[in-house]
This record gives C-alpha cells, sequence and structure tokens, in this order.
C-alpha cells in the first residue's frame, strides 16, 4: 500500500514538474508564438503593417509572420517584392523588451536582393524594406522619341487600275518617329484598311504632340518602381493653351489641321516643349515593374494610387474604404472591388474612378486581373530606340473600349471650350461605334503594335 502511495506521488510531481516546466519556458517569452503569428496588414482594422519600400511608404499589402518558439520565424511578403507572389525570409528574433527586432539579408526565388530591418508585437509590425531585384538591360531613365519624317508606306486607291483598287503606296514625307511606337502587318487592302492605317498614323501624331508635353522622362528604377519628371503646366495646341484656347490664332488653326492630316514637324513638338519645367517627380510606389517570360510587366498599386486622389481632392473619406480596395484586391474578390470603386467615386467624383467603376463586368474582370497580374508589355531595343508596347491580345479589349474612353473625354471637356462640338465629332468619328472608326475596322489588320518609343538616357 504504501509502494502504491510512494508510485502516485511520483506521478504527482512528475506531472507538476512538466507543467511547471512549460510555463516557465512560456513565461520567459516576451510575446508568446500564437501572440505574433499572424498576418499583418493595412487593410486590417485597426491597421497592423508599417511598411516602407525604397525609403517611403508602400501601402495596400500584406506580410505574414509564422513562428514555433519566438526565437526565428518566417516572413511572408505577400505581392511585395515586383514579380513574385510571395516571398519567404527567415528571420531570428531580439527581445528589446518592448518588441522582437530582426534584421538581415536574403536572395529571393528570382534573386532579388532584400535588405530588411523590422520589429513586431502583437498589434503592429515595422518593416522596411530595401530591394535591389536581379539586373535588367531595361532598368534605366527614358526620354521621348523626336519625331522624324521621311519615305513611307500607306494605303490608297490606285486610280491607273481597273475597278480603282487600294494598294500599298509610298509616300515620300510621312511620320515615322514620335514618342509612340506604331506597327502594322498584314492590313487589308479596302476601304476600312485604309481607314485602320489613317487612324493609328492620327494618334501616333496627336499622341506623339501631346506625351512630351506631359513628361520629360521615364525611368525603370533598379528596385522595381516607375517614376516620371512631369509638369503641371497646362497643354499646349501651337502657341494656346487649353486653359485659354483662342481659335482665332492662325498658329491653333494651323496646328489642328498638321494633326489632322498627318503634317506635324519637329519644329511643332519644340514649339511646345522648350520652355516647359519639368519640376514634379511622381511618388514612389504608385507602380512598378518586372521581367517575366521575355517580358517588361507593369503593374499599379491601385490602393496607392487612390490615397493620392483623395489627398488631391481634399475630400474626408473614411480610411475603411481604402482599407476595403486592399482586401478586396489581396483576397480575389472582383465584384466588392467594384462595389467600392462606385462608392469611393460617388464622394469625390473622379472620372477616372467613374470609368473603372461603371465598366461591364466581363471589362473589370480584365482589368482586376492586369491589377493582380500586371499588363504584359512587349519590349524590344533597335537602332537606339527602346519600344515598349501592346500588341494585338492585350490592346483588343482596350480597342473595344475606345466608345466609353469617348464618353469620358467628353464629360472631362470644359462645357464652354471653344470648337467643342467640332472635337465631339471627331472623337465620335475616332473611337465611336460608327463606320470606319477604330474599334470596327480593329480586325482589318492580322498585327497592330501600339506603345511608346522611348530613348535610353545611357545612350
Amino acid at each position: 500500500m504504501r509502494m502504491k502511495t510512494l508510485r502516485k506521488l511520483f506521478y504527482v510531481a512528475c506531472i507538476g514538474f512538466f507543467f511547471a516546466s512549460c510555463e516557465e519556458t512560456n513565461n520567459d517569452k516576451l510575446f508568446w508564438p500564437g501572440e505574433i503569428s499572424q498576418e499583418y496588414g493595412s487593410y486590417i482594422k485597426p491597421q497592423t503593417l508599417d511598411l516602407t519600400y525604397s525609403g517611403e511608404t508602400l501601402i495596400g499589402k500584406t506580410v505574414s509572420f509564422k513562428t514555433a518558439d519566438s526565437e526565428k520565424g518566417t516572413l511572408t511578403l505577400n505581392d511585395v517584392i515586383p514579380g513574385e507572389k510571395e516571398t519567404s525570409i527567415q528571420v531570428y528574433l531580439n527581445d528589446t523588451k518592448t518588441a522582437y527586432t530582426f534584421n538581415g539579408e536574403t536572395t529571393s526565388s528570382t534573386g532579388a536582393t532584400i535588405k530588411y530591418l523590422g520589429s513586431i508585437t502583437p498589434k503592429t509590425m515595422k518593416l522596411n524594406l530595401t530591394v535591389t531585384p536581379q539586373k535588367s538591360q531595361w532598368a534605366t531613365t527614358y526620354t521621348f522619341a523626336d519625331l522624324t519624317r521621311g519615305p513611307g508606306m500607306t494605303i490608297e486607291i490606285d486610280t491607273d487600275q481597273p475597278g480603282w483598287p487600294y494598294v500599298w503606296k509610298e509616300n515620300e514625307d510621312m511620320m515615322l518617329t514620335t514618342a509612340v511606337y506604331t506597327y502594322l502587318n498584314d492590313v487589308e487592302l479596302s476601304s476600312d484598311g485604309a481607314s485602320l492605317v489613317a487612324y493609328i498614323g492620327l494618334l501616333k501624331g496627336a499622341l506623339g504632340y501631346f506625351v512630351p508635353q506631359l513628361a520629360h522622362s521615364i525611368t525603370l528604377n533598379s528596385d522595381g518602381n516607375i517614376t516620371a519628371q512631369y509638369t503641371t503646366s497646362p497643354l499646349q495646341i501651337g502657341s494656346s493653351t487649353f486653359d485659354n484656347i483662342d481659335t482665332s490664332n492662325p498658329d491653333f488653326m494651323m496646328t489642328i489641321m498638321k494633326m489632322l492630316f498627318g503634317a506635324l514637324t519637329p519644329e511643332d513638338i519644340t514649339q511646345v516643349t522648350e520652355n516647359r519645367t519639368w519640376s514634379e517627380s511622381s511618388p514612389l510606389n504608385l507602380a512598378h515593374w518586372f521581367n517575366k517570360d521575355g517580358k517588361v510587366y507593369i503593374k499599379l498599386n491601385l490602393p496607392a494610387v487612390i490615397y493620392q486622389i483623395i489627398k488631391s481632392s481634399d475630400q474626408n473619406i473614411d480610411s475603411n474604404l481604402i482599407s476595403g480596395v486592399t482586401e478586396a484586391i489581396m483576397k480575389g474578390d472582383a465584384i466588392r472591388l467594384k462595389g467600392l470603386l462606385g462608392t469611393l467615386n460617388a464622394i469625390i467624383n473622379n472620372n477616372v474612378l467613374g470609368f473603372i467603376a461603371n465598366m461591364d463586368n466581363a471589362t473589370f474582370q480584365m482589368f482586376f486581373n492586369w491589377l493582380q497580374n500586371g499588363i504584359p508589355f512587349n519590349v524590344k531595343a533597335e537602332n537606339g530606340h527602346t519600344y515598349l508596347y501592346l500588341t494585338n491580345e492585350s490592346l483588343t479589349p482596350i480597342i473595344m473600349l475606345l466608345p466609353d474612353i469617348a464618353e469620358l473625354i467628353k464629360s472631362i471637356l470644359p462645357e464652354d471650350m471653344e470648337m467643342k462640338d467640332m472635337l465631339l465629332g471627331l472623337l465620335e468619328g475616332w473611337f465611336g461605334d460608327v463606320d470606319g472608326s477604330i474599334p470596327n475596322t480593329w480586325n482589318k489588320a492580322k498585327t497592330v503594335n501600339f506603345g511608346l518609343d522611348l530613348i535610353p538616357a545611357n545612350k
């Protein structure tokens, strides 16, 4: 009997020792593993992630953390490093009595070098990242190609042949290059084919006239950021600015005619760009780029862009709306995102947000896919130029949006703008759902490339 009693006491002592040991193990930790093993994010309420990337705040992202012993753990960066859906980093925790800290350097699966410095508590994670992706030949600053003229090919009616067929003919004086890159191949020799060639040329000239007025340069930074050097000065047509158009000015009317008939010259571009000051630089972390499968992907950070729009609108917006936008993108909820953008637009009345929110569901899904995966641009270097462009596959959904884009442009134009009726007519002819417009002639060419014609700064 006494042996049984002693055995029981021994068992009780062992159990007590076991629990005491566990309690001592847990009590000597600043935070238990379960307290800090969680997802930290800017959409979580209250916000639990303070993330900086290249020294600037990066919103719209989440970081997960897991640890089994509060001594070492795994950081998972969710869609933070350009081109990587998830990036895992093993870290070792240092107890500072108020938080765990960690720092170090690692190389990601795509070859990016990541320097990290952070701290973590159950309520918040602070994380500072300095990222250098794998070297890319495309990482540099670009200016826009100059307008040049020379011999080129166009589609015309051959009145010397029976039936007056459409044929390719050489034109001795055409726009060869502008800030916009275009390439057409296997175009149908017909009235519609001729219209498509003419309209693409017109867009090349018009955008090639205005784009260099908006931005002086674009930089694909080595950390994956995209930035631009730009101006807030108003656009010009000849010597008239958009906020003070003088239709009686012969210079204004001459420039309009040159645009319509493809007769713009290098001197026309110089006139509207030589005295502009490029004093503005776009904020970091609004858009990123990365290489994948021989293409350059450009990915918009929509929550950050919306935050900038709200800042400039002077509206008092519930922060939960932006948090909701982030959460919808992170969780792949396109329907919720569309509704939130509609709500935001009802408050700040932004034309672009309204345009996006009013897309049909199929088009919005395409836009949502671009937000999640990036827009795939083809890229090539040739004769000192770098062409960053979309092909038919990526362009077609955009082309089908042109009638809606025309409506958006109409809504932006001032009510008292001179020559507004003429411009509205041109927009309808180019972009509308009418015979001979770009959307209705788009299938008349097998290949249509459209993008930017850039000159690397190091050339």
